[in-house]
């Protein structure tokens, strides 16, 4: 299938790998046919410390953030702002992942939007060694300009399509680009917790604090004050976000180390 004549091409920067991490930014060109005719570009608060190692990639600090809003507000927004198009991204499973699990953590509707993967289209016909995006900006000798910034790479995503396209004529189309899976097929599969910690669901339904005992990794054991929000399942073990009270700010937990816990009256 050829092309589509409307798409937007976006990408997301993150404090780490989802479902647990959060979004700090997000970008998106909107195309109508060779021309873009929208731009969207925002930070986004991400309700955590952003990790020292995560910033070293995209340069996106505490204090960047400190006043943009949060994921729960940019989030309908960009779709909104996107409507039904596609989206591409390179790699858009990472993306789309993101966007579909800050949906289910605040509890908004998602769109059924197709989605379409440059990464896949380039292991498709390029077959080059390194198939990163930066990598591909200097090898097919894109535009240059910075990377691991949301615009900055959807406009390299969006450089990539046009050269593949040339080189590859009507070879490099959607089916190149996967089979258009819908945004919402990305969710984040429905948790069911173990019966004992089912009071920690009713916690985040009924927006309750609760005093938590918690064993550390190491072994160590303390107690603190949070508020459930969001549940996830992150490689073996269940997970819970929460506000901790003591950091005032969003913490993710072990459901298999919560060794007690009882409501705050």
């Amino acid at each position: 299938m050829s092309l589509p004549r409307e798409f937007v091409v976006f990408d997301t920067e993150t404090t780490g790998m989802p479902p647990g991490a959060r979004l700090v930014e997000i970008g998106g060109l909107k195309v109508r046919g060779n021309h873009v005719v929208e731009r969207f570009d925002r930070l986004v608060q991400p309700e955590c410390p952003i990790p020292p190692a995560v910033i070293r990639i995209h340069g996106i600090d505490d204090k960047a953030v400190a006043d943009a809003p949060l994921a729960s507000e940019v989030v309908p927004e960009f779709l909104a702002w996107a409507g039904k198009a596609p989206l591409v991204g390179h790699n858009v499973q990472f993306d789309a992942t993101m966007l579909a699990t800050e949906s289910a953590r605040c509890g908004f509707s998602l769109g059924d939007n197709a989605t379409y993967c440059t990464l896949r289209a380039s292991r498709r016909l390029l077959k080059r060694k390194s198939h990163a995006l930066q990598s591909l900006v200097q090898e097919l000798g894109l535009p240059a300009a910075e990377h691991h910034r949301a615009s900055a790479d959807a406009e390299h995503t969006l450089n990539l399509m046009r050269k593949m396209e040339m080189m590859f004529g009507p070879e490099f189309n959607t089916s190149s680009m996967g089979n258009g899976r819908s945004l919402s097929a990305f969710l984040p599969e429905p948790i069911r917790l173990p019966a004992q910690r089912e009071f920690l669901r009713e916690a985040s339904k009924n927006g309750e604090a609760i005093e938590m005992t918690y064993r550390l990794r190491h072994g160590g054991i303390f107690k603190t004050v949070v508020s459930p929000r969001f549940f996830y399942r992150s490689g073996r073990f269940l997970w819970m976000e929460a506000l901790c009270h003591d950091r005032n700010f969003y913490k993710s937990y072990r459901i298999d180390r919560i060794l007690e816990g009882k409501a705050i009256c």
